[in-house]
């Protein structure tokens, strides 16, 4: 299985993905959305565009996810998902839960991983291959 991440130097990269990041830091201070993309010189479009997509690195590789997944609805499902991320030394910040529909439960959960013993890429794949995962998505890092 392949992962979805590469790491790139941003010399071989168009400036708009650095000019993205630097918006997210300049709303990030405060500053409303179209007046960050204005300061920087980037169109609104084109940040919207990659916004959830460019990032920089974390030195810690992150302290907390959101993982969104799909479980198949039977009683302990949950539970057992919750038990492989503990059992990873993880911790679950926050769990939101929808009413299932179709015998499928979607579920996200906000996890710290400081203390984790595995990779983010890592954690997804163990999830992934339990009977009960139909899928895992990655939404944040931080």
């Amino acid at each position: 299985m392949t992962d979805d991440y590469f790491i790139i130097h941003k010399k071989v990269l168009p400036d708009y993905f650095e000019k993205v990041i630097e918006i997210k830091e300049i709303v990030g201070r405060g500053v409303n959305i179209s007046d960050a993309c204005k300061q920087v010189g980037l169109s609104r479009s084109t940040f919207y565009k990659y916004k959830d997509y460019v990032d920089r690195p974390s030195m810690r590789a992150g302290k907390r996810i959101i993982l969104s997944l799909k479980l198949v609805d039977e009683p302990g499902a949950l539970s057992n998902i919750l038990n492989e991320i503990a059992s990873r030394n993880a911790n679950i910040l926050a769990i939101n839960q929808e009413v299932p529909i179709h015998n499928i439960a979607f579920v996200t959960l906000t996890i710290q991983i400081l203390d984790a013993n595995m990779s983010i890429q890592g954690l997804i794949n163990e999830l992934k291959a339990q009977k009960i995962v139909i899928d895992v998505l990655l939404v944040a890092v931080e």
